[in-house]
């Protein structure tokens, strides 16, 4: 056939000849997808060492939350006819790293709906634990974030570091405080949840814990109480949260293990496939070459 008819499918074979990856790239590649699969494994092993004693402090601290907060939630929980207050604060707990799923991404999206949800005159200001969260909310709602607390969980969560946050709470003088954090349910359940408190005016009403009889002035022994009450409420807050990190990791890790195995798998089916033409072709051409000789 005339050269001008054979030119369209000269120019597509080397066309497919350029774009199709050596053996050597593919080698490499596949050798570069089993490695972060080994990786990834490695990590999934190491979330779920963490998680399981994550999960034992954060059993321990629930009976010793939810016994203070028994005794003050019917205090200081908002009711259906409250007003809503001025000067409301809302703590956001994250995490400080990433790898863990949709976990603090969920955090930001809840932060952002309070935030767009509350009038102008009542946006409350933002406290986040972990940079991950304020990152997600700094471009379009950095100007309410007042407070960031970083490097929270380089070791293990304390009482202490519970009373820090909520001396950091209470000295900013809001009226209300809402604290956003995810609760654990299971490996793979976990939610974002808010519990919001009243400020510490409402244990100044008349007729609070008038049935009981304290030692001291009952307004310096009510004021420490409630700050108890609100460091007992963070510290099982940021337990729920590191180990719903934990849990998140490991099956983020899990599934990241799954596709990089399963990426490898095929791109050894295609080495093995251009390597066993190549070597077809060689052999081809050796008793080709024989023959005419």
């Amino acid at each position: 056939p005339p050269r001008s008819t054979l030119f369209p499918y000269t120019t597509l074979f080397r066309s497919w000849r350029t774009t199709m990856p050596s053996i050597k790239a593919i080698g490499m590649r596949m050798k570069s997808v089993l490695s972060t699969a080994k990786i990834t494994k490695a990590m999934k092993m190491v979330a779920a060492s963490k998680l399981k004693g994550a999960e034992r402090m954060m059993l321990q601290a629930r009976p010793f939350a939810s016994s203070i907060n028994g005794l003050m939630e019917s205090k200081l929980t908002p009711g259906p006819d409250d007003e809503p207050t001025k000067n409301p604060l809302l703590l956001a707990i994250s995490s400080d790293k990433g790898l863990c799923g949709g976990l603090n991404t969920r955090v930001s999206k809840e932060v952002k709906l309070a935030l767009d949800a509350a009038d102008d005159e009542r946006k409350p200001t933002v406290m986040v634990i972990g940079n991950k969260t304020v990152g997600g909310i700094v471009r379009t709602h950095g100007k309410y974030i007042t407070t960031s607390i970083d490097e929270t969980y380089n070791m293990p969560v304390t009482f202490t570091l519970a009373s820090f946050i909520a001396e950091q709470m209470v000295a900013s003088e809001a009226t209300q405080y809402t604290i956003l954090y995810n609760k654990f349910f299971s490996v793979i359940n976990f939610e974002v949840t808010p519990k919001t408190l009243k400020g510490p005016e409402a244990l100044g009403a008349s007729g609070t814990f008038d049935d009981f009889e304290f030692e001291g002035d009952q307004e310096v022994v009510l004021a420490d109480l409630y700050q108890f009450n609100l460091a007992c409420t963070i510290y099982s807050a940021l337990l729920e949260n590191v180990t719903s990190e934990q849990a998140s990791r490991m099956t983020a890790m899990d599934a990241a293990t799954n596709n990089a195995m399963e990426a490898g798998g095929k791109l050894t089916v295609l080495y093995n496939r251009l390597r066993q033409a190549k070597i077809t072709t060689e052999l081809t051409e050796i008793v080709a070459g024989a023959e005419s000789v």
